[in-house]
């Protein structure tokens, strides 16, 4: 029996083709068109990481269009494979494509992803712009499912990037061969960016905790732009320890935005390495999974979690007080 092509909506967190950002979401829907699959695109148009399943709901929503060919944004689409672009969120694409752009389109999946980067443990679930987009697809009645590529080295180019696109797509065709997704719910799938097959694991999330997200603008550019700052800025959050000098173009910019020496700014600069590597995560979590560079598939509900308790806290005796 020939398998049939999926159609499948795409949506990310990392924003249009980018070599800095966004470098995995072109090559994997060149992979998956040409297994035939008919693929439909609504991105951010631009990076939207760590905003969860957020809508800004003041904000008016910009459409514009990505030309693969030129690499080029238009307001104007000139090709039916150009990529829809919006100024909003992951969960703002996800919605608008299902209910006004491809209004009139059947899909068989909603894909987000695939990341730059994993999504692994409780912190990045509740985190991720990428999941938030998949999670916006179940609660508008789709299946869904979240993608990640994890990367272990900056070193890694077009064979180390078809080798996750196979893995993915391996996983999505037995996903939707065995058809038992959860109730209300998704799979959080990540997969390590290697050249070789690599085991599949069902997972569970790996609970871990954070500390500082945030660090204080050490502002050192001088006005007359003679010395060159040494604040670092990180241009790829999700990969570990990428950072780059802060150019005067952006010390001017910071400047010209009211943050001028004496004023309290911070900037986004969590410790990405106890993230990224917990040292604790039990055998058969998601993070255990990356440790060992294997592929990881989490099956979660589209729902904060009810705590199962016995505890008795006691509000009778609030009612009582009241009364």
């Amino acid at each position: 029996m020939t398998e049939r092509p999926l159609k499948v909506l795409i949506s990310n967190d990392d924003g249009p083709p980018s070599r800095e950002e966004s470098p995995f979401i072109l090559p994997f829907i060149e992979h998956l068109e040409s297994l035939g699959w008919v693929v439909k695109v609504c991105l951010p148009s631009s990076q939207k990481s760590w905003i969860s399943k957020s809508f800004m709901i003041k904000d008016h929503i910009d459409v514009t269009y990505y030309h693969r060919e030129t690499r080029e944004t238009s307001y104007h689409r000139r090709d039916p494979s150009d990529f829809v672009l919006l100024s909003g969120t992951p969960a703002t694409c996800v919605n608008i494509a299902l209910n006004y752009i491809f209004k009139d389109e059947e899909f068989d999946l909603v894909i987000g992803g695939p990341n730059f980067g994993r999504n692994t443990s409780s912190v990045y679930t509740l985190s991720s712009g990428t999941i938030g987009a998949a999670l916006e697809a179940v609660v508008c009645n789709q299946k869904a499912l979240a993608l990640s590529f994890a990367i272990f080295s900056r070193d890694f180019g077009r064979k180390e990037i078809e080798g996750a696109c196979e893995m993915a797509v391996d996983v999505i065709k037995q996903l939707h061969q065995v058809n038992q997704w959860p109730e209300n719910g998704l799979f959080n799938i990540n997969i390590p960016l290697s050249v070789e097959k690599r085991p599949v694991y069902l997972t569970q999330f790996h609970k871990m905790h954070y500390g500082r997200l945030f660090k204080p603008l050490d502002d050192k550019y001088k006005k007359s732009g003679s010395e060159k700052s040494t604040t670092t800025i990180i241009t790829n959050p999700t990969a570990t320890g990428t950072k780059e000098e802060e150019s005067p173009e952006y010390a001017a910019r910071k400047e010209a935005e009211g943050q001028e020496s004496g004023r309290l700014v911070f900037h986004f600069a969590p410790d990405y390495k106890s993230i990224v590597f917990p040292t604790d995560a039990p055998e058969g979590t998601d993070a255990w999974a990356m440790h060992k560079r294997y592929v990881s598939v989490t099956p979660m509900v589209a729902s904060y979690e009810i705590a199962q308790t016995t505890t008795d806290y006691g509000f009778n005796t609030v009612n009582n007080n009241k009364l």
